[in-house]
């Protein structure tokens, strides 16, 4: 499995972290422990509460950090695109495939399999 690590951050991750209250050393500890996902055209990195360390759980300043999502540029992995909080759903979010494709959402006819 890559090593990601964020070389580089848009102008919207910048402004996404800071509305957010999330520093760069929050950014590398959720590298660090977070779990990656390929879906789409991005990776993602997800912070759970299983992925926290025991002994990190009696800090407030690490504990807040539990669904964090970090969005990276798939080609490169070094982009940071975007960071969000998703506390209630999580990965399944991610995970999850769209209930309508982009044809469906066109109008255009699928072709029968």
């Amino acid at each position: 499995m890559r090593d990601y690590t964020v070389s580089s951050m848009s102008a919207h991750a910048d402004e996404r972290l800071a509305q957010r209250n999330l520093s760069a050393e929050d950014v590398r500890y959720v590298f660090v422990h977070g779990r990656r996902y390929h879906a789409g055209k991005a990776v993602f990195v997800h912070l759970g509460r299983r992925d926290i360390p025991r002994d990190d759980l009696r800090e407030d300043r690490l504990r807040r950090l539990e669904g964090t999502v970090l969005v990276l540029d798939p080609s490169t992995g070094v982009h940071l695109t975007t960071a969000y909080r998703n506390r209630r759903s999580g990965s399944r979010d991610i995970k999850r495939k769209p209930k309508r494709g982009f044809l469906d959402e066109l109008g255009l006819p699928r072709k029968a399999a």
